[in-house]
């Protein structure tokens, strides 16, 4: 793959620039200026605005493009700066709303994410531009001293676990303080920037952590700790892959800003940056897509996973990791793929149409944050000497982590990517895919059978038990299925069915075996009940279509998004996607069922709707039934077992169920790698199995609600 370069990214962004004057509006109180997307007062179409800002300021320095054009783009640029600043409380006319923005917790996030335009055009600012930025810096940092507390907490329900603003907000404290060394509150500027910054990346060790910091120990400083001591994130109440990302990509910005700049970066903007990046670069596939194994509850291949731009790059230059150019170079093709299958320009104008129609002011701020983050490879690839390639970078670098509040455990190992997580974003997910295939990736609901209500079902995060062993892990918990958004006069959210799982990853680096069981507890309206329910991406990353094979030479080749509902029932219990991935049902159904919805199901997750959907998905199902109507409590809705495998010949294993007393079940798996029992009780008491003579425990126990694994 050739080297990654300014130019590259420039290749990238100046296509949207055909796109860009449906975006752009004049403002109403002043006709000199133009606003991008709503031009509101809230705070993403103010990031919005300063995105487009920064993105066009970079493209109207680049020597690539022709002079006209570039003075062209810096008088647009130019344009947004100003209704920006304009329009700041410190400004003097309103946004299009007729409010002004700022002194909010996220007002300067905007600020933060264009310094480096301000960077590219400052030779181009007017005195009157100067005075109104220092102006507005200043009211803001003034605010943040005066207003805002420094707040730190590892539960991201409590409403404190503020690892990404503390970032910023922290960044913008320093670069005032740094920029107008003669405001009269400098000093303390710098001072509550070293407390921010020391509580982004906070860790439970900080508390007791003497090594100095702008003259006081860190001890001193810290306030709380946002991160598990394993450096998972519980970000939006869930293990949050993407906004581990997002604080790194905004020391990224201070790092670069002061780089360029001429100022020496304090310490306490690189503290922890490495053992955070260490766990975000193994939830990396390699062509840079992020392996979000706590899931998302946003659009797919969008916002946080735009911002791993200025992560790698900082990766690369503060961090000194050469593989990071590998992800660089992965991401940008895949988004030169998209903006070329849309045909207009756009980032996403084909696969996000749904959502535009939606919500003119989500997408506006997806396409604003796409076009920015291609500008920082623009720019700062332009202005440093920074590593373009890496000399010898593994698929499927060897990985294995556990995380005891998320309920996680995740493995990288052979040619598979394998990981379940309680604690996710929209209930329990699973992960089990070719390490070369992130096209094969997807969170929701995956990997664990759905009981859908009619009421907007949800899955609680549940009770788990984890553990890791040599070349595997086991997991395993209870949740429970809940109506989240009820219909009646005061009826409130209910649980209505109890839903069991366990699995494992096999030590053969590829394989992992599912049982579950649930049961209704409430009577309740249910639409579709669909055991395993492994989620297949099927859109344009994977070119619109997948081929599904199974034993008998049968062959079924389906295109993604077929615009009417299309599934299909396999009479086989195995089922091989695009020769990469096969599935297994093991027990509860002797046949596979592919679910074909008629478009995009993968959803935003909201608590409302009307919702907003962003990928394609088959589905595979080891049972599937629909209509079901009113189900009553002490239903058995669930009770099987599925296998999944990143590889391998389809036809090989070979496995049965051994039948157990009460609610232990037990299945045996055989493959070309070994020979496994695995068993689960889903009972209220210890369980006791029959074990054939030879078996020897790798890790489990089965006390109530736990899972065992034997080799034999």
């Amino acid at each position: 793959m050739p080297k990654i370069t300014s130019s590259r990214y420039i290749e990238v962004m100046t296509p949207w620039l055909d796109k860009l004057p449906e975006y752009l509006r004049q403002c109403e109180f002043d006709p000199s200026l133009s606003c991008y997307g709503t031009g509101e007062s809230a705070h993403w179409p103010t990031q919005s605005n300063c995105n487009v800002f920064a993105a066009l300021a970079v493209l109207s320095e680049a020597p690539e493009l022709p002079e006209k054009q570039r003075l062209e783009l810096r008088g647009t640029a130019l344009s947004l700066l100003r209704y920006a600043m304009a329009t700041h409380v410190t400004g003097r006319i309103p946004a299009t709303d007729g409010k002004s923005w700022g002194h909010h917790w996220i007002s300067v996030l905007g600020l933060e994410r264009m310094s480096h335009g301000v960077n590219a055009i400052r030779e181009h600012l007017t005195e009157g531009d100067c005075a109104a930025l220092r102006n507005l810096m200043i009211s803001e940092s003034d605010w943040l001293l005066d207003e805002y507390p420094v707040e730190a907490d590892m539960l991201g329900n409590s409403g404190r676990n503020k690892p990404e603003s503390n970032i910023w907000n922290g960044g913008i404290l320093l670069r005032t303080a740094l920029d107008y060394p003669d405001a009269p509150r400098a000093a303390e500027y710098r001072e509550k920037a070293t407390k921010f910054l020391l509580n982004g990346l906070s860790h439970p060790l900080d508390a007791a952590d003497e090594t100095r910091y702008n003259g006081r120990p860190a001890r001193e400083y810290h306030v709380g700790f946002n991160f598990t001591p394993n450096w998972s994130l519980d970000h939006h109440w869930y293990l949050n892959v993407g906004y581990m990302v997002i604080c790194l990509s905004n020391l990224a910005m201070l790092h670069f800003y002061c780089r360029e700049r001429g100022f020496e970066p304090p310490p306490e903007l690189y503290r922890h940056a490495d053992d955070l990046w260490r766990l975000v670069k193994a939830c990396t596939f390699r062509d840079g897509r992020l392996l979000r194994i706590g899931g998302d509850t946003r659009a797919r291949y969008t916002y946080c996973q735009n911002y791993a731009i200025p992560m790698w790059l900082f990766a690369a230059d503060a961090l000194g990791d050469r593989d990071a150019a590998e992800f660089e170079k992965g991401w940008l093709d895949i988004v030169r793929r998209e903006a070329a299958a849309n045909g207009d320009g756009g980032f996403y104008s084909r696969r996000l149409a749904q959502i535009a129609g939606v919500s003119y002011y989500y997408f506006t701020r997806l396409e604003s944050d796409a076009v920015l983050c291609l500008s920082y490879g623009a720019y700062w690839r332009r202005k440093f000497a920074l590593p373009d390639d890496s000399p010898e970078f593994p698929v499927n670098p060897p990985f294995s982590w556990q995380d005891e509040y998320h309920g996680a455990t995740f493995l990288r190992d052979g040619n598979a990517a394998r990981s379940f997580v309680w604690h996710a974003a929209q209930g329990p997910a699973g992960v089990c895919v070719p390490a070369d295939r992130s096209d094969m990736a997807e969170w929701q609901n995956n990997l664990r059978g759905e009981i859908r209500s009619s009421c907007t079902p949800q899955s609680t995060h549940g009770r788990s038990s984890h553990t890791l062993f040599p070349g595997g892990f086991l997991n395993s918990g209870v949740s429970e299925w809940e109506e989240r958004n009820p219909q009646g006069e005061g009826e409130g959210v209910y649980a209505y069915a109890r839903h069991r799982t366990a699995c494992a990853a096999l030590p053969d680096g590829k394989t992992m075996l599912f049982l579950e069981y649930a049961v209704m507890t409430k009577e309740a309206t249910i639409d579709e009940i669909k055991g395993m329910s492994l989620k297949m991406p099927n859109d344009l990353f994977n070119g619109g279509k997948r081929v599904y094979r199974a034993p008998g030479n049968v062959e079924i080749e389906l295109p993604g998004n077929p615009g009417s509902t299309d599934s299909r029932t396999v009479s086989s219990d195995r089922l091989s996607i695009d020769g990469a991935l096969n599935v297994y049902s093991l027990y509860g159904s002797d046949t596979l069922t592919i679910r074909r919805p008629a478009s995009r199901e993968i959803v935003i997750h909201r608590k409302n709707g009307p919702w907003m959907y962003s990928l394609y998905a088959d589905e595979i199902c080891n049972t599937y039934r629909s209509g079901c109507g009113r189900v009553r409590p002490g239903t058995v809705v669930l009770d099987g077992g599925y296998a999944v495998a990143a590889g391998g010949e389809l036809e090989t294993p070979v496995f049965r169920r051994l039948p157990q007393n009460g609610l232990l079940r037990m299945v045996e798996f055989r493959n070309e790698s070994g020979r496994w029992l695995f068993a689960a009780n889903f009972g209220e008491e210890a369980a006791a199995p029959q074990l054939p003579a030879g078996a020897a425990l790798l890790a489990g126990s089965l006390k109530p609600g736990r899972a065992a694994l034997w080799q034999l």
